[in-house]
């Protein structure tokens, strides 16, 4: 199901078990703690991160993900887990018995690692930053896990059944050509959950402008609303199944933090917000189908 980064050329999962070189072109394919960086130019890569790190947004490169769970989002956190895992049910209710390969495309630290991996019979997790793949070597759920360009991904077309695509597509350029990868490597009849936050809101144009300072450190390149991710989606030939809104909160967002720590603000907040501001949300998820 892998591919050559330089030439495209296939390449036996077996092979990555160890540092090797491709067959037809001649590429080295190292291995760093047994991740292999399936990568074609790994020093860009790098460039790339440590150009953002020097603008000051470090953070968005290094700070523990994992955290998240204990954090002041974790109630917000906790309901996208809950509505991903009952789109995933849902799913494979249509796949009875069937062996499914997933992904968890951009997976970071590995924070959704335990949860993702038992609705899968084969399970594989990448990212294109070597520090957080480290990190998510490290724990006990730690699929097979790769290094890799998201824009020019080193798997075979139709390798996945199920993509999970969270909150990543937002820091990338080209998030059209992102989304093109992502419809290639997906198996027909398959499915991607694609969550992004929804920042093209006018609640949250409001939170930038009034704290300018968080935009400037953000690593966030597109701000998108429903109309235009799932726009974005169908010029790409996916098929939308559903897109659903999750977690309302306060247009400040040192504010916004501060309340929605407890779990009853963060409730009665989705509660309101779902009735009467039902374009303002915090989060949107996407169910995508080829």
């Amino acid at each position: 199901m892998f591919r050559c980064p330089a030439c495209h050329a296939f390449l036996p999962r077996e092979s990555l078990n160890r540092e090797t070189v491709c067959a037809a072109c001649g590429t080295v394919i190292a291995r760093i703690e047994q991740i292999p960086l399936l990568v074609k130019d790994r020093q860009a890569v790098e460039a790339t991160i440590a150009k953002a790190k020097a603008a000051g947004r470090e953070a968005w490169y290094t700070e523990a993900q994992l955290k998240q769970w204990q954090g002041p989002y974790r109630h917000h956190i906790a309901k996208r887990r809950a509505y991903v895992e009952q789109a995933l049910a849902e799913y494979l209710k249509h796949s009875p018995g069937k062996p499914l390969t997933g992904l968890d495309l951009g997976c970071g630290d590995g924070a959704n690692l335990a949860w993702l991996r038992p609705y899968f019979h084969d399970f594989y997790a990448s990212d294109y930053n070597l520090l957080r793949l480290l990190r998510a070597a490290r724990l006990p759920e730690a699929p097979f896990l790769f290094m890799a360009d998201i824009n020019d991904y080193p798997a075979e077309d139709s390798s996945f059944d199920v993509i999970y695509f969270n909150h990543v597509l937002e820091h990338i350029p080209d998030d059209v050509g992102a989304l093109r990868e992502v419809f290639r490597i997906l198996r027909p009849g398959g499915l991607v959950v694609l969550g992004v936050p929804n920042e093209g809101a006018a609640f949250w144009q409001l939170a930038y402008r009034l704290q300018p300072g968080v935009r400037a450190s953000s690593d966030h390149i597109h701000h998108y609303v429903a109309g235009t991710i799932s726009a974005k989606c169908e010029a790409v030939g996916f098929r939308i199944r559903g897109v659903h809104a999750i977690g309302w909160g306060v247009p400040h967002w040192t504010l916004d933090a501060l309340v929605r720590r407890y779990k009853w603000v963060d409730d009665g907040l989705e509660w309101f917000g779902r009735r009467f501001l039902p374009s303002q949300a915090t989060s949107l998820y996407l169910l995508l189908g080829k």
